[in-house]
């Protein structure tokens, strides 16, 4: 069997990346998150402070535009193909769990791929941020939406698809139940899906 990739999309303090992480352990596949920034230096060639300030952030001002459509690529979009370019690739190298990314969308024609959406209501997400993420002490929601728009701008205008649109993804999880239970769900899914993982590791 070819190599499985299971991507991970999320609400901001849902836990997506724990249960991504947890997902991975029990399936035995590499994860990817934080260690994308990593790759998309090496596909780059970026600093790590141009790619953390970029790789989130959409070109939206006209007048940016219009001055960016007599040079080269804005950052933003040379990353995100950069992005792109990586992402295939481990799907090409191995079975893996990839959270964000808008891994996806860029794997949307890839057979073998799963995708979920992680969310959960506003007061565990603030729990979390608070008591795992350590921020938003003050716990003003505004703070989590602001997180959201930027994910929803950012995954809207590079994408055909809509974030969090449940018709985008093979499943949408509420995290709430916990996160080794929404890991094990989805781990039960994979299996019944994908059959003996071993083949595939």
């Amino acid at each position: 069997m070819k190599n499985i990739v299971i991507t991970i999309s999320r609400e901001y303090g849902s836990g997506g990346r724990l249960i991504g992480e947890a997902l991975a352990k029990k399936l035995g596949f590499k994860f990817y998150d934080k260690e994308m920034i990593n790759l998309l230096m090496e596909e780059s060639g970026f600093t790590r402070e141009t790619i953390e300030e970029w790789q989130e952030r959409r070109t939206s001002s006209f007048l940016y535009n219009l001055y960016m459509s007599t040079q080269e690529k804005p950052l933003s979009d040379q990353i995100y193909l950069a992005k792109t370019r990586v992402v295939s690739d481990l799907a090409d190298k191995e079975s893996c769990v990839i959270v964000g990314n808008c891994a996806d969308y860029i794997l949307r024609d890839r057979p073998g791929v799963f995708s979920a959406f992680i969310y959960a209501p506003m007061e565990a997400r603030m729990k979390r941020v608070q008591e795992v993420y350590h921020e938003n002490q003050e716990g003003n929601p505004k703070f989590i939406q602001k997180k959201d728009k930027k994910r929803n701008d950012y995954y809207n205008y590079f994408t055909m698809h809509r974030w969090g649109d449940c018709h985008n993804y093979d499943i949408c999880l509420d995290s709430s139940m916990g996160i080794e239970l929404t890991a094990n769900v989805l781990y039960d899914i994979v299996k019944e899906i994908y059959g003996d993982i071993s083949q595939v590791k």
